[in-house]
Formats: structure tokens, C-alpha cells, sequence
């Protein structure tokens, strides 16, 4: 049908009052906590075109706020409310996000230590797509560990907003848009000089925060610039800092059979502990001095609550119209994050494994005739009948006197972004853009052991003076001095002579060049002109990680890493068509197929209507294919050293044992050999615990593949009144995770006879007995992934006492979070557990009058269970828990109120978890609980009571 000039003229301005009307619902409905009032022209029935914007989840501009997919939208006023000086704070409290890594849950890694990033839908940080004024941002994490955006490295006060996608946009975005999109838009157009300044302490006078912003700007004739400086400390919380997180603990019995919290202190003590079995073979434990064994360690002692960070940034952006139909754009950005001395418990030192490497059929030892070993614990060994210290059942220790061990990490993040924007027409616009970012990590980890050295340090000799002194002569002058760890006897000399300083350095580089054109096409549907958008897009990505020489060469108390190399390119053609069918029917329609250096060409889609039979009332639905391309990490992390127990399947095989695994294992000449001469293949204790190995990347994973879908309404009830409600489904396949070196043996092993390889293709290597001494494994695509949920968010606006209320409801409701293993078919459904609660919601209320402005926001997280599996387990029997495996719903409830003074200065003052509500506890028995912290950080405050207030003045 075609339209006369007179309908032309009606559909525009039908079209616009939908659209002002349209927007309003959306500014009030999709807010995360609050949004500022917006503001509409009343002359909806004028002959004027409606201003078009682009709308995260889209190219094309449009005149409506709401897309066939839901996004919420987190404004400026909501993180100045929250009184969050980063970003990922505000973020893990939106029903639909979660910290993947945070200050808390990170504090046990030396690599991603102070890391802050975000998964939406819980699906990942991986498959969370982070963008800044929807273009790509450099990954923050060092690409041996994984790939996502740090967002320390994008200051909270250089944001305007945040636009949250709920949805798979890879046709859209590209790879890794699986779980949806997080879009952060920073602030633009600056006028003359703003400062910024916020302080902050918790009820207990600790974790202070403090964060200097200033902003200078200016405009010209077609033209902006500004600068902004800023820089931020938190300086975090020691795990004795709070009583739940004060000590070591676990769930135990009492002499009743109720399930107690009690203290379980690690058995690796400063005094040393000395196992072995006695001349009536039972076990006895002693201090390494030979005196009873006198208790553990408590390492929360030395643990952190919350990594102290330390952040300084700068930013800047300009542009300028050449002419009224170009115009050319560039913004910076630096970061630098550092962990200030963040600590956990001095070494754990397994002389045993370690030292003499018992655990890889090592035969290092100690006869117990040295002059190390004190007489009260030489005579305990020789009336056991032991020779050498090897024969013991267990020789620890806590390394003390070396220190803690600390990581000082430094991540530099610089990224520069510049493009054209160019209007062929009224009609159409093309723009093109290039970015570069990469991120610098520097890393010193205090209170490591050079195991070589303490080998020597070890092996001492009587120099027939009564001085006792290393053996070797060579490691005598290089400054070798005999180590006493019988005891508390360490000495400062032996100290600086074993200690070592462990260094890594790690680089993540990316960049992109990106075209295209978008406007409408010369035709018309009944609805309207179609619109396109269509473009080009090149992206490279590069990484590396260096453990450092000691640490690739094994040397260190750490397990022996390699180093990390690698990139990958991609290009990308995509396609985006808005079809209006009719005037109230709309039709999205996109397509993008990338050409990818490792996993080759890839098609991604998205389909997406909406329909409003009324003019108070929208249904859309949409459904996508998206891809999850392997990154640096999946690909080339370099191998890392295990000796975690595996199973080997021959063990225990005879001549006569049925069945297709005992046929391959008879295949395998050294294992043959053995049946024939003792009957069966059996390990010993040595052989079963000496298999050691790698695990790292995998060049030939493949890339995950996700169908999504999802469908709602938005319902404007009344004036002031709306609704909205989405209903989602991802299913994830081919999910890439590390497969279990056991995992590698039993499929090896389960294959016929033409298929099975006796070594498992180069990742399983016997010695001459036939015992495993190395199995190696890597990433893979191992599980599915099904999720279901549904987000409401009621909205309500009305005046009220000469002033503006408003009430916002945001709760999500999970149905389903299921993983499969694709080998074997198990699944477990994961909702109800810690991180997967069945119910989440915020309910905000806001109240302004003239220049005062009140708020306070309710979050909610629902009763769950620690494990849905009874992974868990008590202390005393072993058993799943019970009592402490049901947690209890709980509430955090925030306070913050603004007063703007004038225009040009106001005070915002706020109380965080105002009712002190303490976490619950998830200590060594749990399995959702963060190691060293006693709860999940995800899910519950670990800081309590928070007090801050900040100040903006304008200039």
C-alpha cells in the first residue's frame, strides 16, 4: 500500500505521540534502581519528525526507547545514590548481574587478585559483553587465566549511564554477546570545571574509601573538549577485621549430633609436624622438634576480606564537526590499578613433595642421623624402626619467618578510540571507527621458597668444629646456610638465602576497525520505510604471560607454569533490518557471519516484534543464535603443573578382568609385563599419588553456540502506572571448560580397540612398570548450559505532598540453571543454590522536593541451600550438611539523601546495609563460600554498616 501525502503526514505524527509516549513508559520501567525525571514536547501532534537515538541492541537509530529485547538502564543519579566509587559494585546489585570476580572472592588468586568483573544472567564473565559507548573494550585479565573487562579500569565518575542487554546480541555485537551486553555510555558535551570528591568508613571505623574526580571542559563552534583526572582508594579489610571471617572454621558434630561451627586450623603449623607410623603400626604426630603435637595454623590471621585497591585514571575526549555533515571524534582513556600488599598465609612447605619430590617417585630424603634433626624426635624415629625421613607418613610446615605471601599487582589500562561520523543525506549515515587498548600486568609475589635452595639448605654436615654447614661446597659460596625448620629455629641468614622474589608480567592487546552505513531503504511496508544498517568489522586480539624463570623451570614453591602467547583475528560482516509490517507491527531482523582465524566462519541471527494493539500496551519477542568464540586463554594458556590425585583406570587389572577398558589396559606392554609377573596391575600408594602433569589451553577447542529467546509486554496500566515482564530461555552448547585429567583417561581407555591409543595421543606417559608418571589435559567443550527465568519491573510515579514519589520493583525469578556434561548426560539444576537463588529483587523508593532528594532501596536475596548435590560436607563424619546447608532470605537495606545547595553545588550523604545485616556462614565445609572469606561475596555484604558522603561542585 502505498501512502498519499495526508497519510504520510498522520503516520508521522501517530508515530511520533507513540513514540514520546513510548518513551516515557521506558524511562520509568526500565531503571535499575531510580531514573531522573524525563522530560517530553507536549505538541505530539505537530508535523515534526521525532528525534531518532540508538538504543543498546541495535545500529539503527529509532524514535522508541523499548527494542524487541529488554535493556535497563542504570543512570547517573542510581551510582551516585549508591555511593559506589566503582562500577562493579552498583552492577552485582542489579537482579540480573553478578560479581564474577570481585575484592573478596578473588583474594586467594596470585593472577586475578583485585579484579573486578561482572556475568550477566550468571552465565559467566566470559560470555558477558562489555562495551564503552558500544564499542569493544580491552580485556583487564592476564590471558593465561581468562578474557573480560576489568572495571576498575572505567572509572564510576566518568559515567553518564549504563545500558544492560538482556539478551544474546552476537549478530549485533559479535562473539561473546551469549549472556546479553553491558554498554557503558561516559559523559560528553563538559562546560567548565567540576569537582568531585566522596569519602566513606564502615561502622566498625575501617575499609575507608576515598575519591578525588575533576573535570574541565569547553565547547566551541561545532566542537567539544574535555579532560578528566580522578583517584580512588579502598582500602579494604583484613579476614580479622570481622569475627565470621576471623578464623579458620568448618561445620562439625557435637557429642548431640547438631551440626556446630568449630575452628579447623590448617595442619601445616609454624612449629613444624612430623607423621609416621610406630613399631605397633599406628600413627603418631609430633611437633618437628619431637615434643606432642601441639595444634595448627589459623590463616585467616593473614588473609584479606577485601583487597585494599588503589586507583589512579585520566580521560579525555573531543570532537569536532568539520562541516555540517562530518564530524571526527577521538577519547582516551588511562587507568592504573594496584593491589596494596594484599596478603594470605606464609608458604605451606610439603618437605615430603616438595623438597624431594616424593610424590614423583623422588628419593631425596634426610638420614635421621643429621645434626638437624633434635634429639627427642631421633629417637622416636630410630624406636620406629625409621632411617630416613622419607619413610615418614608426613614432614609440613608453615613458613613464618618468610613472611606472608603478598601480591603487588599493577594493571595499566590505555585505550584510545577515534572515528568519523559522516551524513551522506538526511537519510543515511555512515561511520567509521577504530580502537586500541591493551592492558599492562605487573606482578611481585612476596614470601615464595626456592625449593632448589632449600634442597640444599637441607643436606648439612658437622664441618668438625661444631658448626653445622650445607654439604655442598658450591652452594656454600653462594651463600647456602643450613635450614632449621625442627621447630621454630629458622634463622634470618637461612631466610634470605632460600627466599625468593616471584615476578610475572602479562599483556592483553586489542584492536578494531569497524565501518558501516544505516538508514532507510527507498521503499515502504505499510508500516513505514524500512530501515538497515550494514557494515564491516576487523578485530584483533593479543596476549602473553610470563610466569617468570623460576616458575617455568619448577624451582619455586609454586608449581611449575609456561609462559602464555597467542592472538587471533576476526573478521565480521553484519547485516540489520527494521521491517514495519504494519503501523502498531514491527519487525527486527539481523545477521552477522564472522570469519574467524581459529574456529573459520561462524553465522550468528537475531529475530526479533513487537506489537502494541493499544496504545498503552507493547508484546515483543525475540530469538537468537549467538557464538562464544574461544580466547586467548581457552587457546594458549600456558601448562600448568598438577599433581592432584587421578584415576588411572588399569589399576587393579588382571589377566581375566572383562570388559573393554581391562582389554586396552592389557595392550599396553608395561602393564601386560607386570600382570604376567605378579597376576595384576596394581599401584602403589607412591605410584597412585607420584602421576603428575599439565593442564592449560587447548588449540583445538571450538567455539559454544547459544539459542535464546525471549518474549513479554510493557504495560502502561495508568498515567504513572507501568509494568513491564520478560520471560527468558538460554541454552548454551558446546560450553568450553578444563576437562579433568581423570575425565581424559576414562574416555581414552573407553574406546575400542582399533580406536584407543595406548599413550591417549600424547597426553598420558607410563614409566618402565607401567605407572602413570604424567597426564595432561587441557580446555575443552565439555558441558550444555539451560537457563530460564523472568524480570518484572513495576513502576510507579505519582506527585505527592508537592513533590515527586516514585516506587520501583525489579525482581528476577529464576526457573532453571542447569549444566550437562556432554561426555556422560548428568546434569545438575543449580537453582536454589547460593549463587543461583530462585528469587532476587530491589525495590526502590525516591522522593524529591525542590532541591532535596530522598531514596531508599530494599534488595532482596532468597532463601537458598549451600549445594543442591550435597557436595558439601561436616568435619566429623563426613556426612552432607543439613542445618547449615539452608540459608536464610535476606534483606540489605540503603539510605541516601542529595541536596543541591544551588546549581552549582550539592551534598550527597548515604548509609550502605543500614541494619548491619551480617553474611552467612560458608566456611571450609561449603561449597558456594570464596576460600579464606567464610561467605560468598557475590551474594552477601562481607563490610556491614557503611557510611559515606561526597560533595560535586561546579565551576
Amino acid at each position: 500500500m502505498k501512502m498519499v501525502q495526508g497519510d504520510k503526514n498522520m503516520y508521522r505524527n501517530n508515530k511520533l505521540a507513540s513514540s514520546v509516549r513510548w518513551a516515557l513508559v521506558a524511562a520509568s520501567a526500565v531503571s535499575a534502581l531510580s531514573v531522573a525525571p524525563v522530560y517530553a514536547a507536549d505538541n505530539a501532534a505537530s508535523d515534526e519528525q521525532p528525534e531518532r537515538i540508538e538504543v543498546t541492541g541495535s545500529r539503527i537509530k529509532r524514535t522508541d526507547l523499548e527494542t524487541p529485547v529488554p535493556v535497563t538502564i542504570i543512570s547517573r543519579q542510581d551510582i551516585k545514590q549508591s555511593g559506589a566509587i566503582n562500577v562493579a559494585d552498583i552492577l552485582k546489585q542489579t537482579p540480573v548481574a553478578i560479581a564474577a570476580s570481585d575484592q573478596s572472592n578473588s583474594v586467594f588468586s596470585t593472577t586475578t587478585v583485585g579484579l573486578n568483573t561482572t556475568s550477566l544472567r550468571n552465565l559467566g564473565q566470559e560470555r558477558t559483553l562489555v562495551l564503552v559507548n558500544g564499542r569493544r573494550f580491552v580485556s583487564g585479565v592476564d590471558p593465561s587465566t581468562g578474557y573480560a573487562v576489568d572495571l576498575n579500569a572505567i572509572p564510576a565518575s566518568l559515567i553518564e549511564r549504563i545500558e544492560i542487554l538482556k539478551s544474546a546480541s552476537s549478530a549485533i555485537y559479535g562473539s561473546d554477546a551469549v549472556a546479553g551486553v553491558v554498554n557503558i555510555i561516559t559523559r560528553k558535551d563538559f562546560e567548565g570545571v567540576e569537582v568531585d570528591l566522596q569519602t566513606g568508613i564502615s561502622d566498625h571505623s575501617d575499609r575507608e574509601q576515598n575519591s578525588i574526580n575533576i573535570t574541565t571542559g569547553g565547547s566551541w563552534n561545532g566542537g567539544n573538549a574535555w579532560v578528566s583526572i580522578g583517584y580512588d582508594k579502598d582500602k579494604g579489610l583484613k579476614s580479622s577485621d570481622r569475627s565470621f571471617s576471623a578464623r579458620d572454621q568448618a561445620i562439625f558434630l557435637d557429642d548431640n549430633g547438631n551440626e556446630v561451627v568449630g575452628d579447623l586450623f590448617s595442619s601445616y603449623p609454624p612449629q613444624g609436624r612430623i607423621s609416621y607410623t610406630d613399631a605397633n603400626g599406628d600413627n603418631q604426630t609430633v611437633n618437628a622438634d619431637g615434643t606432642a603435637y601441639s595444634g595448627g595454623f589459623n590463616r585467616a590471621a593473614y588473609r584479606q576480606l577485601v583487597t585494599p585497591l588503589e586507583r589512579k585514571y585520566a580521560a579525555a575526549g573531543i570532537y569536532q564537526d568539520v562541516n555540517d555533515k562530518t564530524r571526527v571524534w577521538t577519547e582516551l582513556n588511562w587507568n592504573s590499578t594496584e593491589t596494596d600488599h594484599s596478603t594470605i598465609e606464609p608458604t605451606p612447605l610439603d618437605v615430603l613433595n616438595d623438597v624431594w619430590l616424593q610424590d614423583r617417585n623422588g628419593t631425596g630424603g634426610m638420614d635421621v642421623s643429621s645434626p638437624l634433626i633434635p634429639d627427642a624426635l631421633r629417637q622416636q624415629l630410630v624406636a620406629a624402626g625409621i632411617t630416613n625421613l622419607n619413610q615418614t607418613n608426613a614432614f609440613v610446615r608453615r613458613m613464618v619467618e618468610f613472611g606472608p605471601r603478598s601480591t603487588d599487582l599493577e594493571r595499566n589500562t590505555i585505550r584510545v578510540a577515534t572515528g568519523v561520523d559522516y551524513n551522506i543525506n538526511d537519510n543515511w549515515q555512515w561511520n567509521s571507527y577504530l580502537t586500541w587498548g591493551k592492558t599492562k600486568q605487573e606482578q611481585e609475589d612476596g614470601g615464595q621458597i626456592n625449593i632448589e635452595r632449600a634442597a640444599q639448605a637441607l643436606d648439612v654436615i658437622d664441618d668438625g668444629n661444631g658448626n653445622l654447614v650445607c654439604r655442598n661446597d658450591l652452594a656454600r659460596l653462594q651463600g647456602c646456610v643450613p635450614l632449621n625448620i625442627f621447630g621454630e629455629n629458622v634463622s634470618q641468614a637461612a631466610v634470605d638465602y632460600v627466599r625468593v622474589p616471584a615476578k610475572a608480567t602479562g599483556a592483553a592487546e586489542q584492536f578494531v576497525v569497524s565501518t558501516g552505513l544505516t538508514g532507510d531503504l527507498p521503499f515502504e511496508l505499510p508500516g513505514g520505510y524500512v530501515s538497515m544498517a550494514a557494515g564491516v568489522e576487523q578485530r584483533l586480539e593479543k596476549g602473553s604471560y610470563n610466569p617468570g624463570e623460576l616458575a617455568q623451570t619448577g624451582a619455586s614453591s609454586t608449581n611449575k607454569t609456561d609462559a602464555t602467547y597467542g592472538s587471533l583475528h576476526t573478521t565480521d560482516y553484519y547485516v540489520e533490518f527494521v521491517l514495519p509490517l504494519i503501523e502498531r507491527l514491527e519487525l527486527d531482523l539481523a545477521a552477522r557471519y564472522s570469519d574467524h582465524s581459529i574456529v573459520g566462519g561462524q553465522t550468528t541471527w537475531n529475530a526479533g516484534i513487537e506489537y502494541s494493539p493499544i496504545d498503552d500496551l507493547k508484546f515483543r519477542a525475540s530469538a537468537a543464535r549467538a557464538i562464544r568464540t574461544p580466547n586467548i586463554a581457552d587457546l594458549y594458556a600456558g601448562r600448568g603443573e598438577t599433581f592432584a590425585t587421578v584415576s588411572d583406570p588399569c589399576d587393579g587389572v588382571t589377566a581375566t578382568t572383562a570388559g573393554q577398558v581391562a582389554t586396552n589396559c592389557r595392550s599396553i606392554p608395561a602393564v601386560a609385563a607386570r600382570i604376567a609377573a605378579s597376576g595384576s596391575f596394581d599401584l602403589t600408594q607412591a605410584e597412585r599419588q607420584g602421576t603428575g602433569g599439565y593442564v592449560g589451553g587447548n588449540p583445538d577447542v571450538k567455539e559454544e553456540t547459544a539459542d535464546t529467546w525471549s518474549g513479554g509486554f510493557v504495560w502502561q496500566i495508568i498515567d504513572g502506572l507501568s509494568l513491564t515482564t520478560d520471560y527468558y530461555d538460554i541454552s548454551v552448547d558446546n560450553a568450553i571448560s578444563t576437562t579433568s585429567r581423570s575425565v581424559v583417561l576414562s574416555r581414552c581407555f573407553d574406546a575400542s580397540s582399533a580406536d584407543f591409543s595406548a599413550d591417549c595421543n600424547g597426553n598420558a606417559i607410563r614409566d618402565a612398570r607401567g605407572a602413570l608418571i604424567e597426564v595432561n589435559s587441557g580446555t575443552a567443550n565439555e558441558n550444555k548450559i539451560d537457563t530460564r527465568g523472568l524480570d518484572v519491573d513495576l513502576t510507579y510515579v505519582t506527585e505527592l505532598w508537592g513533590g515527586s514519589f516514585k516506587a520501583n520493583l525489579i525482581w528476577n525469578h529464576l526457573f532453571e540453571f542447569k549444566e550437562t556434561g556432554i561426555a556422560d548426560g548428568s546434569s545438575i539444576d543449580y537453582a536454589g543454590q547460593v549463587l543461583y537463588p530462585d528469587n532476587r529483587a530491589n525495590l526502590n523508593l525516591s522522593y524529591n522536593y525542590d532541591a532535596l532528594t530522598v531514596a531508599w532501596r530494599i534488595r532482596y536475596w532468597d532463601s537458598v541451600v549451600d549445594s543442591v548435590d550435597e557436595g558439601n560436607l561436616n568435619y566429623t563424619d563426613g556426612a552432607p550438611l543439613t542445618t547449615y546447608n539452608n540459608i536464610s532470605s535476606v534483606f540489605y537495606h540503603d539510605l541516601n539523601a542529595s541536596y543541591a545547595f544551588n546549581n552549582n553545588t550539592t551534598l550527597n550523604v548515604g548509609i550502605k546495609n543500614a541494619f548491619d545485616k551480617k553474611p552467612p556462614v560458608l566456611n571450609q565445609s561449603s561449597v558456594s563460600g570464596a576460600t579464606g572469606i567464610n561467605t560468598a561475596s557475590e551474594a552477601y555484604d562481607v563490610t556491614g554498616r557503611y557510611f559515606f558522603a561526597g560533595v560535586t561542585v561546579k565551576f
